[in-house]
């Protein structure tokens, strides 16, 4: 039946195409979710006459049957439809495997047909080798679609694309033909997959590939509107259900990518599973899953809704921060376990390494996204850690003690909440222990710049309300890009020259200005970003401080390239 209800999504339509490959060979092995182009745009469609072959399946289709269908192909380019011959291979209770004449005995046979439906009906390779596809699937995620044709089975469509792609789900064949001009439906339930992909049909991997697309058909019957990192992680979920979950690669290499954003590269395949696998892991299993498919609201707002509905107080920001720790060290045997995987193991995560001190960096982070430090050959006892964000933005900051001889320890840093600073004092360290410095960005908006040091706190301190003064030192902005005025006060009387200090991350001293008080206990100072012989500050953390009448305080700077 036509669901008047649906949008139309012509505008913005896409299909999941599965490139193959070596699974040795993360530049083969490569997926990309390939944008159908928009009328006008398209290869025209091809009308063959194929005579006493039927356009439309018989009441109830049996082994050998066949008709013609429209099958969308990228040869000749560029991509188009084609009526081709297809014939009715196997037959079960919840699915046809139904192959394109030109491929019959030649990419695929019998014995694959067979084994498609053993997966599909009975058994899979994974966590639930006693279910097959099509009932993990409608247990996790829910029941299929069944919206013109009235027939229950799922059309197992294997026909060569003629391009290095797996398989898609095509939303069009779920609305009668001439709904979307341009654009052809065969109007049943139906998964188009090649024959020609690595392992080819008979594989662990072409399986798990089914299991994939038909999550993509389940959920578009109850959210069709969900982005696509959320809906591509399911999928990655149903492979991993499957029982052949994707290789990790390229994600773990370059960790700082927006888990937010899709841009259909292998990494973002990586980084949607392991997120769906950890929220599957460690808040409510199958339960979740299912309410996550059927939650209406989209992305983060999704997770959060069914976080809500399930009683956790965590929220996504919260997840979002164990998870990059848990990509990370992946051990389940510290504090609850949420540090880690129990159903996967991941390859080691891209950290960059600091061996000489003091460290002062200042970089980027994409939004919902992770960078790594690793600090060794520590020379201190204690390590001192300071960050400093971008105050628009929402920060993440953690220190992963991996001790030689010792339990890893996973630390908290507390930023102030308007600048997204803080300090962290790493203690009691010994020859051989390293440091991991973890920062993410939780918010989806706000800027990406932050720094960070380490050291052993060079003998300045970075928090004035450690000492009790009546002294006190406001920059005008912070960070700041050419010059900043700084404003101090204090609460008596004071000498009528006042001389603040500018030091850098290694404690020198680099420029000292000085001024007059202008009324009593107020005076201020701008430094222009310049060292004492007139050349520009190179940007970093600076320190600028201030000694009255025996009393001093510190700020902390941040000069932006």
């Amino acid at each position: 039946m036509f669901m008047s209800s649906r949008r139309n999504l012509l505008i913005s339509v896409f299909i999941v195409i599965f490139f193959a490959g070596s699974a040795l060979a993360e530049q083969v092995n490569y997926r990309h979710d390939v944008q159908i182009p928009p009328p006008g745009e398209i290869g025209p469609a091809v009308y063959l006459e194929n005579p006493g072959v039927p356009l439309s399946p018989p009441a109830n289709p049996q082994v050998g049957d066949s008709w013609t269908w429209w099958l969308w192909t990228w040869q000749p380019m560029p991509p188009h439809f084609e009526e081709m011959v297809c014939t009715v291979r196997g037959v079960s209770d919840r699915a046809y495997v139904v192959v394109q004449e030109d491929d019959w005995l030649v990419t695929i046979d019998q014995a694959d047909v067979d084994s498609i439906l053993f997966h599909w009906e009975e058994s899979t390779p994974g966590p639930y080798p006693d279910q097959g596809i099509f009932e993990i699937d409608s247990l996790s995620f829910g029941n299929p679609p069944d919206e013109l044709d009235g027939d229950p089975r799922i059309y197992l469509m294997w026909y060569n694309f003629h391009i290095n792609a797996d398989g898609f789900f095509f939303f069009f064949d779920e609305f009668p033909e001439g709904t979307f001009p341009e654009y052809h439906s065969n109007e049943c339930e139906v998964l188009y997959l090649n024959p020609t992909s690595s392992g080819g049909p008979s594989g662990d991997y072409m399986h798990a590939v089914i299991a994939h697309e038909f999550q993509h058909m389940i959920h578009w019957k109850y959210d069709d509107d969900e982005l696509l990192w959320v809906n591509e992680g399911l999928s990655e979920l149903a492979m991993w259900f499957y029982g052949n979950p994707d290789n990790i690669s390229s994600f773990n290499s370059n960790p700082d990518n927006n888990l937010t954003v899709w841009e259909g590269g292998w990494a973002d395949y990586i980084k949607t599973y392991l997120w769906t696998l950890y929220f599957f892991e460690q808040y409510g299993g199958h339960p979740a899953v299912y309410a996550l498919v059927h939650e209406p609201l989209n992305s983060m707002a999704g997770y959060d809704a069914v976080l809500d509905d399930f009683g956790y107080s965590e929220s996504t920001e919260d997840i979002f921060s164990d998870w990059v720790v848990a990509n990370f060290l992946d051990d389940t045997t510290i504090e609850d376990g949420r540090f880690g995987y129990a159903g996967d193991d991941l390859p080691n995560f891209q950290a960059m390494t600091y061996s000489s001190y003091p460290v002062e960096a200042t970089t980027a982070v994409n939004n919902w996204a992770a960078d790594y430090y690793r600090f060794q050959d520590i020379p201190y006892e204690d390590l001192v850690l300071t960050f400093d964000g971008a105050d628009d933005n929402e920060y993440s900051v953690r220190a992963l003690v991996i001790h030689e001889s010792a339990a890893t320890e996973v630390l908290d840093m507390t930023l102030n909440g308007s600048s997204q600073s803080g300090t962290l004092t790493v203690s009691g360290l010994d020859e051989g222990d390293q440091v991991i410095l973890v920062a993410a960005s939780i918010s989806s908006t706000g800027g990406p710049m932050y720094s960070f040091t380490a050291g052993d706190g060079l003998g300045v301190s970075t928090d004035p309300s450690s000492t009790e003064t009546n002294l006190n030192m406001i920059p005008s902005s912070n960070p700041f890009s050419s010059s900043v005025t700084l404003q101090l006060n204090w609460g008596a009387d004071a000498t009528q020259t006042v001389v603040v200090d500018i030091f850098d991350i290694q404690g020198r001293m680099v420029n000292s200005i000085s001024t007059d008080v202008f009324s009593p206990g107020a005076a201020s100072v701008i430094w222009n970003g310049q060292l004492q012989n007139g050349t520009d500050a190179n940007a970093g953390i600076y320190y600028a401080r201030v000694l009255v009448d025996s009393e001093d305080c510190t700020v902390k700077l941040m000069l932006l390239p």
